[in-house]
């Protein structure tokens, strides 16, 4: 049995664990802790207010197509925090401070609650050295599709893509059909 590795999600109440075939940078940043907005260089904030701005943007988007209100939250530890909600709805985005001094890749968490029924929630989060505004509605949509019923105090498990190598591919329909119909044809030799 492997012991399970915890995300360092933004929110306490909801632990995260990392599931299988998740990105190796993924997996090696996910449980650090950021440097924090105080030990910023210049351009590391730079690149972080660009992707503020564009998970406001995202955020204000799917809020307009749903009819949910935005905020912004206060939260010492992260770029950015925001929540747009109502009351079947609710998505959460958050930019993550860079997490060494050198470098400008930073993380975004999102994630999906389905207020209107008990614990149905979706996360996602993904890596980069800056966001673009569709980048951020495509993760907000994914945590959304993510969503699953989880149990009073279970850790909801992230899961990343399988390898296409890996994945089993299913016959076609019409192929299966085909192949009794034409061995029943065949005259016995």
């Amino acid at each position: 049995m492997t012991a399970l590795k915890y995300a360092n999600f933004p929110e306490r109440e909801l632990k995260v664990v990392l599931g299988p075939n998740i990105n190796a940078q993924i997996t090696k940043l996910i449980g650090k802790l950021s440097i924090g907005s105080y030990e910023m260089t210049v351009p590391q904030q730079e690149k972080i207010q660009g992707s503020v701005s564009n998970a406001r943007l995202a955020l204000n988007i799917v809020a307009r197509e749903l009819q949910l209100s935005a905020s912004a939250t206060e939260d010492r530890d992260y770029a950015c925090a925001f929540k747009a909600e109502n009351a079947e709805h609710r998505f959460q985005i958050w930019v993550t401070t860079p997490y060494e001094g050198g470098q400008t890749s930073h993380l975004v968490w999102t994630k999906y609650t389905d207020v209107s029924a008990g614990r149905k929630i979706g996360v996602a989060c993904k890596v980069s050295t800056s966001f673009t505004m569709e980048d951020m509605v495509a993760q907000l949509k994914l945590a959304q599709k993510n969503v699953v019923e989880l149990g009073a105090d279970e850790p909801y498990t992230l899961k990343g893509n399988p390898p296409p190598r890996f994945a089993k591919k299913a016959p076609a329909a019409g192929a299966e059909a085909a192949k009794p119909a034409a061995a029943a044809e065949q005259p016995p030799a």
